[in-house]
């Protein structure tokens, strides 16, 4: 996340509070929990009745999170001004030119495939 945001949430050196870190790295912890975990109710149909669907509403909560987290960092990248060279940053000088294509929305699904693509690169 250190090009992406700016941000550094591993590690011996994190360079934003232990708060913030420990919700981003719980996040990312779920994601590959929830992401690499089968739904019951795939197999079976009647688990939805049985189950209540547990499993969607823990991913519907999830993907809420997610989407809070990243939308408050867009708005601080936002509050900070023009100046950064961070990718949020020059998103956000995208978005003023060209408002139609590059939403918040838009935003949000770059930083995740970016966050995606550099960790599965990890592995």
């Amino acid at each position: 996340m250190k090009i992406v945001a700016g941000k550094r949430y591993y590690g011996d050196d994190v360079s934003v509070d232990k708060e913030e870190a420990k919700q981003f790295r719980q996040i990312m912890s779920d994601v590959f929990f929830y992401g690499g975990a089968a739904n019951p109710a795939d197999f079976l149909p009647i688990w939805n009745w049985v189950g209540r669907g547990s499993y969607e509403k823990k991913v519907k909560t999830l993907a809420k999170r997610t989407d809070e987290f990243l939308q408050a960092l867009i708005d601080e990248h936002k509050s900070k001004g023009k100046n950064g060279t961070t990718m949020i940053d020059h998103l956000l000088s995208l978005q003023e030119s060209q408002p139609e294509y590059y939403t918040s929305q838009i935003i949000k699904g770059l930083i995740l495939v970016t966050q995606n693509l550099s960790l599965s690169l990890m592995h």
